[in-house]
């Protein structure tokens, strides 16, 4: 935190009363110089709360704090600036821990920082910082889950403790995380872990008297969304506007500009900070755990819910000629009793263990079960990108055929990264992110890369 020359922060218990919405709240905006977070730091000083807008660097948000001074009136001791790094557990306590000295308490909560993570298709994502040089991107697949889903995590373990009940937590999303954008993968992946995690977040602050809600932003218009939308049209091959007239054509919601219904304009920043506003405010005293739109009527589904059960006897369909990869997780059984019924349904099935002691103790399991080459067994590590692209070649050789087919489980088991999300540790979070989400996208383009040199199979694979 960095108190700004001639002034001098007040606790807020002590500090001239102000009226407004959020009058003597003490909020903290994360990502507070961006284009939205500065929108919402405007709209909280304007009703009267203490704002305190992070970022990471002090020449940026000093800049962006002394912009909304001069643009709102306010008085400069009650705007501060903090900077920390939402990726660095500890740049994280130290900053909201110097806040706490100043203020007493955190009020409110926006975890609005993000990244725009790689803007790449998904078999070019990169997973290292090699392939990131070649690419000439900014971030790694593994910096934009951190940057993304790792920064708000890592907020609200820090925060919550400094919550007092009827505080208010706003983690902003995006509708991108269900709904179609091209070459985002490493994007709107991290987005849809954080709505997950904003669930259970209202699920577990709910008790102490803490709201926990989710934003959805829509495209905002801007120069960059379109500049956007048009890398995506190009990328694709697809005409101009295609990508911008798929999301207006969608919206329910023509806006008037200047008086007239001229064209549909996309929302704007003004309208995520007054989203923020009402939920920040004791008039959503009543409102948690719920996920709100503001995308001009956008239709998009939310993503799909499912539980997976395993069904050993349940008949199968017709394998006869499928050649499957059954990425398993370190609780391997589930996963050879999974490739046991697709051989039994007549497809030819390859097994893929991390571990060297696991593929040796499964191929003795299978000798002894008198299995046959129509169930093999490989190393299958998802740390190591091309070792997984040769052995997914290996398969087609001795398949006689190319892979048609895919079933990719957890590294984990289901008890192995459990308790309350709060409670985890820096560590924990940092090999959820790293294990699971990194593992899954790294996995998901060698089968990406594997498909696009088989574009000419019979059927899609699956």
């Amino acid at each position: 935190m960095t108190k700004s020359k001639g002034t001098t922060e007040p606790k807020a218990s002590q500090a001239e009363p102000r009226k407004g919405r959020l009058a003597n709240k003490v909020a903290v905006v994360t990502g507070a110089a961006g284009n939205l977070g500065s929108e919402i730091c405007r709209a909280f000083a304007r009703e009267g709360a203490f704002v305190v807008m992070t970022g990471r660097t002090p020449e940026r948000i000093e800049a962006a704090r002394k912009a909304l001074i001069a643009d709102t009136g306010v008085s400069p001791t009650r705007v501060d600036t903090a900077i920390l790094d939402g990726g660095d557990p500890d740049s994280i306590r130290s900053a909201l821990n110097k806040i706490k000295s100043v203020f007493g308490r955190i009020d409110i909560l926006i975890n609005n920082a993000g990244s725009a993570g790689p803007k790449q298709p998904l078999h070019n994502v990169p997973l290292t910082t090699e392939e990131l040089e070649r690419c000439g991107d900014t971030e790694t697949v593994q910096q934009a889950m951190s940057n993304i889903l790792g920064v708000t995590w890592n907020l609200a373990r820090v925060a919550a403790p400094m919550m007092p009940a009827g505080a208010s937590m706003v983690n902003i999303s995006t509708i991108f995380s269900h709904t179609r954008y091209y070459g985002r993968t490493a994007y709107v992946v991290p987005k849809a872990a954080l709505n997950a995690l904003s669930r259970q977040l209202s699920v577990e602050l709910g008790p102490l008297g803490i709201r926990v809600n989710t934003v959805y932003p829509g495209p905002i218009e801007s120069d960059r969304i379109r500049t956007v939308f048009a890398a995506m049209d190009n990328i694709q091959g697809q005409p101009e506007n295609t990508t911008a007239d798929y999301f207006t054509g969608r919206m329910s919601l023509t806006r008037p500009v200047d008086g007239k219904l001229s064209g549909k304009p996309l929302p704007m920043p003004k309208d995520i900070a007054g989203t923020c506003l009402f939920l920040a405010s004791d008039e959503a005293a009543g409102i948690t755990g719920e996920e709100i739109d503001v995308t001009h009527g956008l239709s998009a589904k939310r993503e799909s819910s499912s539980t997976y059960m395993a069904r050993p006897s349940m008949r199968s369909l017709d394998g006869a000629g499928l050649n499957i990869f059954v990425v398993a997780g370190e609780n391997w059984d589930d996963a050879l009793e999974t490739a046991k019924i697709l051989v039994g349904s007549g497809a030819r099935v390859r097994l893929g263990l991390a571990r060297n002691a696991d593929v040796s103790q499964s191929r003795a399991r299978l000798k002894a079960q008198g299995i046959g080459d129509e169930l093999t067994v490989a190393r299958f590590n998802r740390s190591e990108p091309g070792a997984m692209e040769d052995a997914l070649a290996a398969f087609e050789t001795d398949a006689g055929g190319p892979i048609t087919g895919a079933v990719i489980q957890p590294v984990k088991p289901a008890d192995h990264f459990s308790g309350p999300l709060l409670k985890a540790n820096d560590e924990c979070v940092a090999k959820f992110i790293d294990i699971e989400l990194v593992g899954a996208i790294a996995v998901a383009r060698s089968f990406s890369r594997y498909w696009r040199a088989h574009a000419q199979l019979p059927s899609p694979p699956r």
